[in-house]
């Protein structure tokens, strides 16, 4: 590119910049409906989720963290953080001592009141949807003043999911059970996991009146009879075989089909993460459901 067309590129990119920046002090409100004052962009974070933890490096802020919790694992400049334990046995004193001037955490293990009372800077939340990563990748890229990056990785994971649609148009969607442990618990339409199920040309054998995470009758699953089963517990020592030797089950199509798919470590987190990798979860599921187009 030639220095008379770089200066007005480098200059619109500027302005870009300047419509996305964040303004502070800013005030947030976290899925726990607590108000949250930043003021200023936070240079110390610590992330108690591994999603949040993918989420805040695909915003180009990996820099900032200070510390992570036990299970995150990606991307690996994140390894060497200090461990802090995990949203239901967090080592306080350790997170304290970071000094951190912001704490992502869920909203379910009561991490965020526990921070409150000590003075620390906390939001609490964790995307159950589709539509709830894209908002809070916004919300995140605004506390972070990455709201221009955040624009950008919204849109292509909207991208990636549309491209694998466009790719199964008018294909025959086979039946899928994704089994998340040998309970066996699986995932309802209406979660991230299931919508991903469904983006990836899938119909899920359970139903939305069954919830989000439900454990499943195994007699249910031979009723169904699925044409294949994702097994996101393989990485803690459920196989194939371990599926076939079930009462009734290994006359199941997934199984006489050879389409009983064991998830390695890293595929299992890719799918169970409700963050920046929602894309390759789709295209890691249609793959599976479709071998034939991907």
């Amino acid at each position: 590119m030639s220095r008379r067309l770089l200066v007005p590129v480098v200059a619109l990119f500027l302005q870009v910049g300047a419509v996305f920046a964040s303004s502070y002090p800013l005030t947030v409100v976290d899925e726990l409906g607590h108000e949250l004052t930043l003021n200023a962009a936070p240079a110390r974070v610590v992330s108690m989720l591994p999603s949040h933890t993918e989420s805040v490096c695909a915003l180009g802020a990996c820099e900032s963290l200070v510390g992570v919790d036990r299970a995150s694992n990606y991307p690996a400049a994140v390894s060497a953080l200090p461990r802090l334990g995990d949203g239901f046995a967090p080592d306080l004193e350790a997170i304290v001592a970071l000094e951190p001037d912001l704490v992502l955490v869920d909203e379910y293990g009561g991490l965020q009141e526990s921070l409150a009372r000590l003075g620390v800077p906390v939001y609490a939340g964790s995307p159950q949807t589709v539509a709830e990563t894209y908002a809070f990748l916004s919300t995140l890229g605004t506390m972070l003043d990455r709201e221009a990056q955040a624009a950008v990785l919204v849109g292509r994971l909207q991208g990636e999911i549309a491209g694998v649609a466009a790719v199964l148009r008018g294909v025959s969607a086979p039946t899928v059970f994704v089994e998340l442990d040998p309970t066996p618990y699986s995932v309802g339409p209406g979660s991230f996991m299931g919508e991903l199920v469904s983006a990836a040309g899938g119909t899920n054998i359970v139903t939305a009146a069954m919830g989000d995470f439900p454990q499943v009758d195994p007699e249910f699953v031979v009723l169904q009879d699925p044409q294949v089963i994702v097994l996101t517990d393989a990485p803690f020592g459920v196989s194939v075989a371990d599926v076939a030797a079930r009462p009734g089950w290994g006359g199941l199509r997934a199984v006489t089909a050879g389409r009983v798919y064991e998830l390695d470590v890293d595929q299992a987190d890719i799918l169970s993460r409700s963050g920046p990798r929602l894309g390759q979860a789709v295209r890691l599921l249609a793959t599976l459901f479709h071998p034939d187009k991907f």
